[in-house]
């Protein structure tokens, strides 16, 4: 079943299953639902109580929005591009364990709605967005705790699963990230034993191959992709002992090289890529200590180096980085469920307490939505697992203006670019200017005819004239990295075939 140095879903199971064998926790899970059954009336009347807890919607706070359908935890939830989050799967303990329900949450109205369920019943799975807009949903632990291969995609234009290729190995525990070239890369996970097995699905053929094993068989571990397409794989625990190892993957040669170890092996802990490339692995455990400790990983050099403190030492807890390039660790276990939640600043390296979340919970899924609000959904608080949902107004003013200048890569030199674009209800104006000398193109003005903001993001379209004088139409995408304005990007395709872009290499985009 799980990792036995994880989080178990609920005091009653931790009661239950102590750190005993696998294979003993698979037979112990029919008491864990008896003893929750005689503890479900007091559990009901307990969320009612803080249900019940009038919201306080300020910058910095939690508040509570519309509850699942279902309690559930050990589940994913995904971002679609039309800005619903779709939840699958998951663990409960009564009155059955693995789920096959999924659900949408609409940020426009705060509800959840059911979409089509699941093809197998499945927890501690993988969910990744494709590029093609539909989410990939492989391995996990099924209905009688088996471990599975099956793999499923969600159309979100028709609310439905359909099967795909099947994992060459049984996992559970997994991590999956999409690579630069729009396959997806799973590593490691538990399926009785600790595979190092890798492979990789391609969402052209439906298929998984195999490709290069770790160095190390591990699960419960962080899997990143880094600026430069390789993947950081780190930590994690094997037969009950948390891992301290780090590996890269190329997915050019499809082999892993070992990198730097963190100072700290760790299980359960969270890894956030930074905008300035580096990587911030938070908290953990390793069967006996949780961790308020912090490492960034530097991919220029390969190594680790100790930053700030959590506040407070957790592990199955959540990261989610804000839109001003802020982290937001919430939640979490340690010996308890936490409400607590703090925020990490990478320009001083300090964590500082934010406000709580309203319901204890870990082993639990956060989701920023376009809007800059984080959604918490699910988990367990330690003595039940939930259905209820909460969003942390990180304190973001909604964007009305995008403006900046720079230079990024051309069709085979430098282009140079400015632009200024300004949302006023529902109307947006502007302008952009764009030169390609090596292409011989160059856009003196260009009328702004949408735009679209998303955090520290913002998309326009309009018509422009070349020197040509044939007219074309273009779209750009831009973020504003307010923490580094040199990994701030700009990229531009227009109807003629022309296309440019990437991390500016002079200048500065500012939305605000």
């Amino acid at each position: 079943m799980k990792n036995n140095i994880r989080l178990q879903k609920t005091t009653i199971e931790s009661i239950v299953f102590s750190f005993a064998s696998d294979a003993l926790r698979h037979t112990l899970r029919p008491l864990a639902a008896l003893l929750y059954h005689r503890m479900e009336l007091p559990l009901f009347l307990l969320c009612a109580v803080l249900l019940a807890r009038p919201c306080s919607a300020a910058p910095g706070q939690w508040e509570l929005t519309g509850s699942l359908a279902a309690a559930r935890d050990s589940h994913t939830a995904t971002l679609l591009p039309n800005g619903r989050v779709l939840v699958a799967g998951g663990f409960d303990v009564f009155p059955v364990f693995e789920l096959d329900g999924a659900e949408l949450y609409d940020p426009a109205t705060g509800q959840w709605t059911a979409t089509g369920s699941l093809r197998s019943a499945r927890d501690s799975h993988s969910a990744t967005l494709l590029p093609n807009g539909k989410v990939l949903v492989a391995g996990g632990l099924g209905t009688g705790s088996e471990f599975l291969t099956s793999a499923e995609l969600y159309d979100p234009a028709s609310g439905t699963w359909a099967s795909t290729g099947s994992l060459a190995f049984q996992r559970s525990q997994l991590t999956a990230a999409l690579l630069a070239d729009g396959r997806v890369l799973v590593a490691g996970g538990y399926n009785g034993t600790y595979p190092a097995s890798a492979e990789i699905y391609d969402p052209a053929t439906g298929r998984w191959t195999t490709t290069g094993s770790l160095h190390t068989a591990r699960g419960s571990h962080t899997e990143t992709l880094l600026p430069n397409g390789q993947i950081l794989v780190a930590g994690g625990a094997n037969n009950g002992v948390a891992l301290a190892s780090a590996e890269l993957y190329d997915p050019a040669s499809g082999t892993w090289t070992l990198t730097g170890s963190l100072a700290t092996a760790r299980a359960g802990c969270t890894a956030t890529l930074l905008p300035a490339g580096k990587v911030l692995v938070a908290g953990g455990f390793d069967g006996t200590n949780y961790f308020a400790s912090a490492e960034l990983y530097d991919p220029a050099s390969g190594t680790w180096t100790p930053t700030g403190s959590l506040t407070t030492a957790r592990d199955a807890h959540t990261a989610t980085l804000l839109p001003d390039g802020k982290v937001l660790v919430a939640g979490g276990y340690n010996g308890a469920g936490l409400v607590s939640a703090e925020l990490y600043d990478p320009a001083t390296g300090i964590w500082t307490p934010t406000g709580n979340l309203v319901v204890a919970r870990a082993a639990y899924t956060t989701t920023l939505l376009p809007d800059g609000h984080v959604l918490a959904a699910g988990g367990s608080t330690g003595t039940a697992i939930v259905s209820s949902a909460e969003l942390y107004d990180a304190g973001i003013v909604e964007a009305t203006q995008v403006s900046g200048r720079g230079s990024v890569t051309g069709q085979g030199d430098t282009a140079r670019f400015t632009l200024r674009a300004t949302l006023s209800g529902d109307r947006a104006s502007g302008s952009l200017t764009f030169s390609d000398p090596a292409a011989g193109l160059s856009i003196s003005r260009a009328k702004v005819r949408t735009l679209t903001f998303n955090g520290n993001s913002a998309d326009f379209t309009g018509t422009a004239r070349l020197a040509d004088g044939s007219r074309v139409t273009y779209s750009v995408s831009v973020s504003d990295n307010s923490s580094d304005a040199s990994t701030d990007s700009f990229t531009i395709s227009l109807s003629n075939g022309y296309s440019a872009g990437g991390t500016l290499t002079s200048g500065d985009i500012q939305i605000q």
